[in-house]
């Protein structure tokens, strides 16, 4: 039979908070708002760019549409560069491949700044599908991407925040929680499985063929 995985991208797959809080801070200086704490910075990866500025920030929808345009402008052209895989990705993308799981991505993270990052590190050659919104998407709610993203009859999916697991159940499949990537502690505690490392998520998969869905 058949298995998917489907990983998230954000604190998952990639370390990309330093890129992006750098292109929150420009974005908030640019439209004038309040400079935020480091803490509240963290909850901007994950969710979309816009359920962050407007909500996270505080700012309203207009102000909130500026800071986003400015963010991605800062964010394409530099600060994108400043993420990296996670140690063992590599390592276990291969392996999965290798045994044979269909691969996939369901990510918040704009399709072109997730493609940008899969080309740098040779990464697109392992998934099937590469789910991810365009410029004009707006929503947070994860669990149609993550529909859109199986590749097989039997799916779970990989992430690190309450967004992944809110949208993996919304779509009808269980959820692997990374504790390394930038969940809020106690916001996990809905995951039906944890893994603390890459090479855990190998294991759960070989092992717990009943988190498949």
């Amino acid at each position: 039979m058949k298995y998917g995985i489907i990983f998230d991208m954000d604190g998952t797959l990639f370390d990309t908070g330093e890129g992006i809080k750098a292109s929150a801070r420009y974005a908030l200086n640019a439209v004038g708002a309040p400079p935020m704490a480091e803490d509240k910075l963290n909850l901007f990866i994950g969710p979309s760019l816009y359920h962050s500025f407007s909500v996270t920030a505080g700012l309203n929808e207009e102000t909130a549409l500026k800071a986003v345009e400015a963010y991605r402008e800062r964010y394409f052209a530099h600060d994108v560069y400043l993420s990296h895989p996670y140690d063992g990705i590599s390592e276990m993308l291969i392996e999965l491949t290798r045994l044979g799981y269909g691969i996939s991505i369901a990510s918040s993270k704009p399709l072109v700044m997730v493609e940008k990052l899969l080309e740098k590190y040779d990464y697109a050659k392992y998934f099937s599908k590469v789910i991810a919104p365009d410029y004009a998407h707006k929503s947070n709610d994860k669990s149609g991407m993550v529909q859109r993203a199986k590749t097989a009859e039997l799916n779970l999916m990989v992430g690190d925040t309450v967004y992944d697991i809110d949208g993996a159940h919304g779509a009808g499949i269980k959820v692997v929680a990374v504790t390394y990537g930038y969940g809020v502690n106690g916001t996990l505690a809905a995951a039906d499985a944890f893994a603390a490392s890459p090479a855990e998520i190998i294991t759960i998969a070989n092992t717990r063929k009943d988190l498949f869905a």
